[in-house]
């Protein structure tokens, strides 16, 4: 599992972050390892039918994804991508797209494959 979460401190001798839950209700703080860590940013070249993994609209959390549409810049210089999550279709079977900012798409871990 992935979540979004702020850097509070690294030690560079050790290599381990302590991190803050984005998610403001959580309050929680975690102690991880530079291996499963992952600095956003710099993903770039992405295609339509690319695996991805993204913050779920009104979440912390992030989740497979399909990219549906490339990035496109909108009013305030933002980038947003469309992507159907993994396992989010409706009652009837159909995903909908949702768009998701570029601050918070990440490409798949190699741990996930």
């Amino acid at each position: 599992d992935w979540i979004l979460a702020k850097v509070i401190s690294q030690d560079v001798e050790t290599g381990m972050f302590q991190l803050a839950d984005e998610d403001v209700e959580s309050n929680k703080v975690f102690n991880l390892p530079e291996s499963q860590v992952v600095v956003l940013g710099g993903v770039d070249r992405l295609s339509r039918g690319d695996i991805i993994y993204a913050v779920y609209p009104d979440t912390t959390s992030f989740y497979q994804a399909t990219v549906v549409q490339v990035p496109k810049k909108v009013g305030g210089g933002d980038s947003f991508i469309m992507v159907h999550f993994k396992d989010d279709s409706d009652e009837h079977g159909i995903t909908h797209d949702k768009a998701v900012s570029m601050q918070h798409v990440m490409r798949v871990p190699y741990s996930s494959y």
